[in-house]
């Protein structure tokens, strides 16, 4: 291991010679990890060489501290009887490969808003957890020393400001992108060249005729075409593993699969609500997901983009000049993400370099003024369930089973409400498990969370309509609600209505 690891960063030094001296093996690497250290490993994509180097030396490790984002990857430390070594905590979103970990109490959750999650560090806390180390993956150097985080930011470049050192993956084909997504190689303690192998669509039939039964290789092959040859092999080692829900929740969350026909009813019931000129964004999950590849923007001019993350289709909608940026109050002519996670292969190629998309830190983007010098920020988001008063729900199911995180959802909503001529959208199917439940209830169940409050609902949308809530009473927003749920359910949400809300 290269002295450098135990020493301040010396940032005068000449860039290149830093690089070159301080490239060591994973296994190298990993071993400056002792007993007791704190470690924050990046969101997608994961350093899995340096995770794989610090899961094969469980033996020696006692209580190392691991912090990460909806973890995709798992190199042993998930399963149980790893604790004595990893102490696992997921921060802000779980994700599909944690959550049966979680239901098992294995790992801990910490919930926290992206745009707070600095803070702590930023205003010197006494609380705050220490970083001894951060791992992610960077680009290489360019001729100036700069390196990029690829096509996802997120919290990667603040949090390598305020850790000790900083371990990094070094991938010849990440892309690079305008915005703050860059670190220079002065700031960097140790780099590992590591450039994954890709996986052709033979080469994955192949894999997946591993799995164990053939739904499972089904649902494997539904998704695995649109994946990139990089893509491929990452995902499908992750996913070959995890149950056939998380499978099919991976293809729902990603919007690659078919879009079910409640979505294509919701999608126009948003058309009618995008104005032209206005600035979108867009959350994870169905069935908002899918709104760009249904056309619902394609009959729109002079959109605006900022947003927390992609969907696929919006880059395309760029390329196409529907989305331009000509009428946006805050950075002008510029898309803005924090990551292109749900962008197709072919998207990501073309925001390379590509100065009308920029990419910026997590707690910048999802900071609420920031979102609020939007004019006309129509926020669309996604919803597990909402009550008649209008808590929206996004983050348990059945109670308090946690499903996810907020994400970036409460900010980029309530900065929508507050926004001059922006309107918070939320979308939700009428019912779940085929069916049998409604989303809207009368009131959420023991244990449930509240992602927004009511006091920032604006408009439901379902697959029966639009529900406009902002300044309504609570029993004009019950009949809102009412009118827009599966008509199975509507007596019984009267009924409880009439018991809740009058005398």
């Amino acid at each position: 291991m290269p002295d450098l690891i135990k020493s301040p960063k010396l940032c005068t030094m000449d860039w290149r010679e830093r690089y070159k001296r301080n490239t060591v093996s994973a296994e190298e690497a990993a071993r400056a990890i002792g007993p007791g250290d704190w470690v924050t490993i990046s969101v997608t994509p994961m350093p899995t060489k340096l995770m794989d180097a610090l899961a094969a030396r469980r033996d020696e490790l006692k209580n190392v501290h691991l912090h990460m984002l909806a973890p995709h990857y798992d190199p042993g430390w998930l399963q149980p009887d790893w604790d004595d070594a990893f102490d696992i905590t997921i921060v802000n979103y779980l994700g599909d490969v944690c959550r049966p970990v979680y239901d098992q109490k294995l790992i801990d959750f910490q919930p926290v808003l992206f745009s707070n999650e600095i803070k702590p560090f930023d205003d010197k806390r006494a609380e705050r957890r220490p970083i001894n180390f951060f791992l992610t993956v960077i680009s290489p150097p360019d001729e100036h020393g700069f390196c990029s985080f690829g096509g996802e930011l997120w919290h990667k470049r603040r949090l390598a400001q305020v850790a000790d050192k900083v371990m990094v993956e070094v991938d010849e084909e990440q892309i690079r992108t305008y915005g703050t997504n860059y670190i220079h190689a002065s700031e960097i303690d140790v780099f590992i060249k590591h450039t994954p192998p890709g996986m052709s669509k033979e080469e994955g039939e192949k894999f997946i005729d591993q799995a164990q039964d053939s739904e499972t290789q089904a649902e494997l092959r539904r998704i695995s075409p649109f994946m990139s040859d990089r893509q491929r092999r990452e995902a499908l080692l992750a996913l070959i593993g995890a149950g056939l829900s998380e499978i099919k929740g991976w293809g729902r969350w990603s919007g690659w699969l078919e879009p079910p026909d409640q979505a294509k009813s919701i999608g126009d019931y948003v058309s009618e609500m995008i104005k032209d000129g206005d600035t979108v964004q867009i959350g994870v999950g169905t069935p908002g997901v899918y709104l760009p590849s249904l056309g619902v923007f394609d009959d729109k001019k002079d959109l605006g983009w900022y947003s927390e993350m992609s969907a696929p289709g919006v880059l395309t909608l760029i390329e196409k000049g529907i989305v331009n940026g000509s009428r946006k109050s805050f950075h002008k002519g510029k898309a803005l993400f924090t990551g292109l996670m749900g962008s197709t292969p072919e998207e990501v190629v073309f925001a390379h370099e590509n100065p009308l998309i920029e990419l910026h830190d997590a707690d910048y983007i999802l900071n609420i003024s920031n979102v609020v010098a939007n004019d006309n920020q129509v926020s669309i988001n996604n919803a597990i369930s909402i009550d008649l008063t209008g808590q929206i729900n996004s983050e348990t199911l059945f109670g308090g089973r946690l499903f996810n995180g907020t994400g970036g959802q409460p900010e980029l909503h309530i900065g929508a409400v507050l926004s001059r001529g922006g309107r918070a959208i939320t979308l939700l199917t009428s019912t779940a498990m085929g069916g049998l439940v409604s989303k809207i209830v009368p009131q959420h169940e023991e244990g449930a969370v509240v992602t927004v409050p009511r006091t920032f609902a604006d408009i439901v949308v379902t697959e029966y309509g639009v529900a406009g809530l902002l300044g309504k009473s609570i029993r004009e927003r019950a009949q809102e609600l009412i009118n827009v749920a599966h008509p199975d359910f509507r007596a019984a949400l009267k009924k409880a209505a009439a018991k809740l809300f009058y005398p």
